[in-house]
């Protein structure tokens, strides 16, 4: 459907909708199987859900009551809970920025796919030090970059490139 199409049919059983509304609705149904889907961690500020969808969004009829919520869904699996710091600077600075329920971010898909690659073989905690102390380092020297000393922005370059 197209965005006016979406608005009409929409429109008929909310009245009310707003730019604001169909964007939401308009994100959530271009999911596509495979995505990545972040979900801040409710018991944990720090803390960030990687999900994978497993299939395209859903309509349930037997949720479509008062009592179970919204029908409306996408199933997906675990893939890792992380801290939101280790999470690729791109995807932070979006993070932050990001002012609705539904984002998509894929233009940090790339970022996002060697950030899993990494992430996913960490299962010990000395593993996971290790990891958020390189990202450190190179959060580090990404902001070294824009120093006012021109020594330092091309040792930060010089040491990034070789890291590459």
């Amino acid at each position: 459907m197209s965005r006016d199409e979406l608005q009409q049919a929409l429109a008929q059983e909310y009245p009310e909708i707003n730019a604001h509304n169909l964007s939401q609705v308009e994100q959530f149904l271009h999911i596509e199987v495979g995505s990545i889907v972040l979900s801040p961690s409710e018991s944990n500020v720090e803390s960030m859900h990687l999900f994978r969808t497993v299939e395209s969004p859903q309509y349930d009829m037997n949720r479509d009551n008062s009592k179970e919520g919204n029908p409306h869904g996408v199933a997906v699996e675990h893939i890792m809970t992380v801290k939101k710091s280790l999470l690729p600077p791109g995807v932070l600075r979006s993070l932050k920025g990001a002012r609705k329920t539904v984002c998509n971010f894929s233009k940090h898909a790339s970022a996002m796919g060697e950030f899993l690659e990494v992430a996913e073989h960490l299962s010990e905690e000395p593993v996971t030090a290790e990891f958020e102390l390189q990202n450190k380092v190179r959060n580090t020297l990404i902001q070294a970059l824009d120093s006012e000393n021109e020594v330092v922005r091309v040792q930060a370059a010089a040491a990034l490139y070789q890291s590459a």
